[in-house]
């Protein structure tokens, strides 16, 4: 590659973080050195030779200025276990070795899942992180307890064991799951002489390009920003935010709406009670807004926002669905593309159809067994392969496919590609139908260059 290309910090900062890779690590492996990378972070844009740009973008399996966009993804990325093993990289804090890090399979340029192994022993209280972007959904594969810590204070939500399942009646269970927003401190270590390892699915933060734009706002800017929007925005404050945008104030958006002006008032200062739906039904159609942004958000998480699954709630969720039997892992209406799912396979049946397809993209890590997994290629030919225990996969959203065999699998929701806000965005556009046919590989014009006739 030739000439000079200008790398982003914060772009850098956060492909480190996403990748759970630190500056000397990526140092070892590229020719970009650590004193260079601590340059480059240090400074607002630094030029790179295009030779070492493209290793370091190797590395950190992205593209260069990820410009690769338009590249077909896969139906489906199988890893086996060697190939998992061959990922691995150990990172230390504290002066010790504290992880073994593993990485599952994601097309290039996407956050994928990562396995840990748990080195920090029981008798160390271990070191906290300083948290990321991207919420995550983590549970224990066990063999052993694992000791989770989430805040410098110790406390019941800040301190607190994911235990591993010993009942092999359920073994296909693994153990505690959790769920945690953006920017939670958090680590772990041995509960026991046990080892044991997460897995943990980092998706890309809903807020992640916004968040990047913010970079170039003035400090007044983002002031106002943060203050309008308050710790933690509701129904009220981005009322306010939109009466104001669109030239009304409380009395006036009332009348035009055929509401009580007091109701809404009160609403803005807070009593989410004071309007009905039918109310803030009929502010949003007289205002053009999106009625579902202005209603109460219902918030299920702890003192330092992580929703837990424990092993018990998992067993007791045990159900049927379809060929299979399923048990649900943590999930927060606050991150609703954050979902897990154990799964055990038992159909021998030689005639087997794929029967999961989902509105998304989903992994998958085989923790028993091994099980077969069919799949409908990109030219609509039937496929398989077969898996072992840490094969792990990667399926592309509204890609049929299934598994017959004996064996057990989680699986992890993806936020990346087709997310709940694409799924939202799609209930508010005309003829969305026609939209997405029209967007895919679009090659006609709009018309303005077109000739009479």
């Amino acid at each position: 590659m030739d000439g000079s290309v200008v790398v982003d910090p914060y772009k850098l900062r956060h492909w480190l973080n996403a990748r759970k890779v630190t500056p000397d690590l990526v140092g070892a492996h590229t020719a970009v050195s650590t004193a260079v990378l601590d340059e480059i972070l240090r400074h607002r844009s630094t030029l790179l030779p295009g030779r070492d740009a493209a290793g370091l973008a190797d590395y950190l399996n992205i593209t260069v200025g990820q410009l690769g966009g338009d590249d077909e993804l896969p139906t489906v990325i199988h890893q086996t276990a060697d190939q998992l093993k061959a990922t691995g990289r150990t990172v230390e804090r504290g002066g010790i070795e504290f992880y073994n890090y593993y990485t599952l399979p994601a097309p290039t340029g996407w956050i994928a899942p990562v396995i840990l192994d748990i080195l920090c022993p029981q008798d160390r209280l271990p070191e906290l992180n300083n948290g990321h972007l991207e919420p995550a959904i983590t549970v224990n594969l066990g063999p052993g307890d694992i000791n989770g810590r989430w805040g410098d204070e110790l406390t019941d939500a800040t301190w607190s064991v994911l235990r591993a399942n010993r009942d092999s009646a359920c073994s296909w269970i693994v153990g505690d799951s959790y769920v945690e927003p953006p920017y939670c401190p958090h680590t772990y270590s041995l509960a026991s002489g046990e080892p044991a390892r997460i897995l943990s699915y980092t998706t890309r933060s809903n807020l992640h390009h916004f968040t990047e734009g913010l970079n170039t706002w003035g400090e007044p800017a983002f002031a106002r920003l943060t203050a309008d929007l308050g710790e933690a925005p509701h129904g009220p404050a981005l009322l306010a935010i939109e009466l104001d945008r669109r030239g009304f104030d409380a009395q006036s958006a009332a009348e035009a709406a055929g509401i009580d002006p007091e109701g809404v008032t009160a609403y803005l200062r807070g009593r989410t009670n004071a309007l009905d739906p039918a109310g803030i039904t009929a502010l949003s159609r007289c205002l053009g807004v999106d009625y579902r942004t202005l209603l109460p958000v219902h918030r299920s998480h702890d003192a330092v926002g992580k929703t837990y699954g424990s092993l018990d709630d998992s067993i007791a969720g045990i159900r049927r669905f379809r060929s299979y039997t399923v048990a649900s892992m943590a999930a927060s209406p606050q991150l609703p593309d954050l979902y897990g799912l154990f799964v055990l396979v038992d159909n021998r049946s030689p005639e087997f159809e794929p029967d999961l397809c989902e509105h998304g993209p989903t992994h998958y890590l085989v923790t028993e067994g091994s099980p077969l997994l069919h799949w409908t290629g990109s030219d609509g030919t039937s496929r398989s392969a077969e898996l072992g225990v840490d094969d792990s996969l990667w399926v592309g959203a509204c890609v049929a496919h299934g598994f017959s065999g004996q064996g057990a699998l989680i699986k992890m929701s993806s936020g990346e590609g087709y997310s709940y806000l694409d799924r939202m965005e799609m209930t508010n556009t005309f003829r969305t139908d026609a939209t997405l046919r029209r967007g895919r590989h679009d090659r006609i014009g709009w018309g303005d260059q077109e000739s009479a006739g």
